[in-house]
């Protein structure tokens, strides 16, 4: 009896986490999702196809203590440190407590090169300045 292909964990994962930000955010059940912007840097237009196609899932609305682009002041926080340790960890992924994985190495995409996740995470910090700016008063 021929098998059945079974989509990746990540993506099945991705899915749910989906569907639960789809089902348990916001008032009423509607959700304010930022429209996320465009730039006409070719690097961070890559970055943005990167990031709509494989960390859009967790990192839009940041959901289960996930980091949305819309929490700047956290970003702010992490960027401190430098980019370089952002870079690191989206390429290495992140465990949390108990060895937990919070993040899959390359944003669970393993055919994403190096170059790939650094345009990624430039897009995202990009997008979080964006949107900091477009809600200033």
């Amino acid at each position: 009896m021929p098998r059945t292909p079974r989509a990746p964990v990540h993506l099945t994962g991705l899915a749910l986490l989906g569907l639960t930000i789809l089902a348990g955010c916001g008032e009423d059940g509607k959700v304010a999702i930022p429209e996320l912007p465009r730039f006409d840097d070719g690097h961070l237009s890559a970055g943005r196809s990167i990031w709509m196609s494989t960390c859009r899932n967790c990192h839009l609305m940041g959901v289960n203590h996930i980091l949305g682009v819309a929490h700047s002041d956290q970003w702010d926080q992490r960027l401190a440190k430098g980019r370089e340790p952002l870079y690191q960890s989206v390429i290495l992924g992140m465990t949390g407590p108990g060895g937990t994985v919070v993040m899959p190495p390359r944003g669970g995409d393993l055919q994403l090169s190096d170059a790939d996740v650094r345009a990624a995470v430039d897009y995202n910090l990009a997008a979080v300045e964006a949107l900091r700016t477009s809600r200033a008063p």
